[in-house]
């Protein structure tokens, strides 16, 4: 988007920062649904692009596919990323901190 934003600039002169300026501002992401890549250091990668500080853990509960809080990432998470997803970014988000 930012590329695009680049080329064609002049048609949306009201946008004075790039698209993934406003996305990181205004948007925020679930962990449900969550398309698991071959490799899971993919997801990683999109995640850590995104922020995960913007990322929010969402089970799906009661669905029969719901996702287990212990089996939501096939990899493993630092204890710093781990609380802001399960909890420490719902209370930002919400303004409970």
């Amino acid at each position: 988007m930012d590329r695009h934003w680049q080329t064609f600039r002049e048609e949306v002169p009201h946008l004075r920062e790039p698209p993934s300026a406003y996305l990181r501002r205004h948007f925020w992401f679930a962990t449900q649904p969550i398309e698991e890549p071959p490799n899971p250091r993919d997801l990683e990668a999109v995640i850590d692009w995104i922020g995960w500080d913007r990322l929010l853990y969402s089970s799906d509960y009661p669905h029969w596919d719901y996702d287990d809080p212990h089996h939501v990432f096939r990899f493993p998470l630092d204890p710093d990323r781990k609380a802001a997803v399960f909890g420490g970014n719902a209370r930002a988000l919400y303004g409970l901190d």
